[in-house]
């Protein structure tokens, strides 16, 4: 994979921008618009195709107009992991400033669109948010940065007059002062989006007939009390070595509504979408475009001050609209929308790194102990992926409290097990063998896989409260799937049934 120039330029124990798989995935046809607040502001125009990105740097963004002619300026071969970048990159670094996600989608090509980047000639279609319909590259000037122009086809999408709207730093998205902006974060609005037609109710499954399918194809529409929704694809492969399909997913899903819903009602949802299965590489959205009716949906600043339109889990017909987007895992925020600013919960990240699990398992104990020994109960459930979350609920605290109290308790645990336990988060500074206690995901917008969750993991693992017993009983991270967590919770096992109803207040810390 032609990434050697994107890996020379940067420093990945300085940059959170991702080194890029060594196997190429599959190209899928996406496209990808970063808005670059470096030196100089520009546009980062990304077609997937070959296994990379190929990348064009737009001094002056995209435009609707076919009459105007856009300068775009060859760069470096960028991983499919950029895709979803948002962030900052540090000073010193190559390509310092912050970056925006200003459009993503797909995008269809007149023929092999590699060898059209050869032969220095692209048309393709792109399905985005801000940029649809047909498009032109063509290649003006070879040389080290070759130069190209990039044109938009005269067609019903066109707009002539159309320029790039700046939705970072120096012009906040969708308009508005920053101090608009900061009151938009605490005081959420009502969402702008496109409502679907809600489907016609002949022939609609009860959710006592969906669930009987035995094998889910096709498309279906599901009744779910007063509301109904069209499920797509169900029998899309997901997990494709296990034969789970698209189908069984919701069925999951719509079975465990009763255990997951308390840990997402009210919440915004971060979207993590793959919408063709868990063997290939999702996308990460925020940005609510359209929605059925019954949809909640508000318009809030995300932690770069963005204000963008979140979706809220509400109901279980809310749950698998999201689900069928291909949002396998559910991401919400520790906060509800109705008070964004103080969480309802604590949560410590177990992360391993080639840790055994009497190890991880040594781990818990300690951080349970440090927790106690403060005065709190905690809850265990695993991660779904290679370790464990361990929560405490809380009575109302900010985000800044809950953070400063989770890294004192990290700090502790890792001082009594030096060989075991880590708070550093630099890979390349963690000893072999290391679990790192993560504690920085408490903070406004950040989140976590939610308790019942499905995991995009081999096996269709889940992430699933147990209770402390259980751990030290032997259970492992593979005992809970998408099979065995519906019969735990149809056995009347559910160890958080009562977590949120017993919210505890924090001890001071030093900081």
């Amino acid at each position: 994979m032609a990434l050697e120039a994107y890996r020379e330029k940067r420093k990945f124990d300085e940059t959170p921008e991702p080194s890029g798989n060594p196997t190429p995935p599959a190209s899928q046809g996406r496209f990808v618009v970063q808005e670059h607040h470096a030196s100089h502001l520009h546009y980062d125009f990304r077609l997937e195709m070959g296994g990379v990105l190929k990348s064009w740097s737009v001094p002056k963004g995209p435009s609707l107009d076919p009459d105007v002619k856009r300068l775009a300026v060859q760069v470096e071969d960028h991983p499919v992991e950029y895709l979803p970048f948002e962030g900052v990159i540090p000073e010193g670094s190559y390509g310092a400033g912050r970056v925006y996600q200003w459009d993503t989608g797909d995008y269809s090509a007149d023929g092999d669109p590699l060898r059209a980047w050869e032969e220095g000639g692209l048309r393709f279609t792109l399905h985005g948010k801000r940029l649809r319909g047909e498009w032109r590259l063509f290649r003006i000037r070879e040389g080290a940065k070759p130069q190209w122009l990039l044109q938009k086809r005269d067609d019903d999408h066109a707009e002539p007059g159309h320029a790039a709207e700046v939705i970072g730093e120096a012009q906040p998205s969708r308009g508005g002062s920053a101090k608009e902006h900061r009151a938009a974060a605490r005081e959420p609005a009502a969402a702008e989006i496109k409502r679907h037609p809600t489907p016609p109710a002949e022939g609609a499954l009860s959710a006592d007939e969906f669930l009987g399918l035995k094998e889910p194809k096709g498309d279906v529409v599901l009744q779910l009390g007063d509301e109904r929704l069209e499920l797509t694809s169900l029998d899309r492969p997901y997990w494709p070595k296990e034969k789970i399909s698209k189908g069984r997913l919701l069925q999951y899903y719509l079975r465990v509504a009763g255990a997951i819903l308390p840990f997402l009602e009210g919440r915004p949802a971060i979207l993590k979408r793959y919408p063709r299965g868990t063997t290939q590489a999702p996308f990460f959205q925020h940005d609510l475009d359209s929605g059925p009716e019954f949809l909640r949906a508000v318009r809030m600043a995300n932690e770069q001050g963005r204000l963008l339109d979140y979706a809220i889990y509400s109901t279980p017909a809310s749950l698998l609209y999201l689900v069928n987007l291909g949002t396998v895992e559910q991401h919400p925020w520790h906060s509800r929308v109705e008070d964004l600013e103080r969480p309802d919960w604590l949560v410590l990240d177990l992360d391993p790194q080639g840790t055994p699990w009497e190890g991880i398992v040594q781990v818990a104990q300690a951080t349970r102990a440090a927790l106690t020994g403060r005065g709190l109960e905690p809850y265990l459930k695993t991660s779904g992926s290679r370790g464990l979350h361990i929560y405490v609920p809380l009575a109302p605290h900010s985000y800044q409290e809950a953070a400063a109290f989770a890294e004192t308790v990290c700090q502790a645990v890792a001082t009594e097990l030096p060989d075991l336990a880590t708070t550093e988060r630099m890979l390349d500074k963690r000893k072999d063998g290391q679990v790192y206690l993560d504690w920085v995901q408490n903070a406004r917008g950040k989140s976590a896989a939610s308790a019942y969750s499905v995991r995009a993991k081999p096996g269709a693992t889940v992430s699933c409260p147990l209770t402390w017993d259980e751990l030290e009983g032997g259970a492992t991270l593979q005992d809970f799937n998408m099979e065995t967590v519906p019969q735990r919770l149809e056995k009347g096992v559910n160890p958080w049934a009562k977590m949120l109803e017993r919210r505890q207040k924090l001890p001071p810390t030093s900081r």
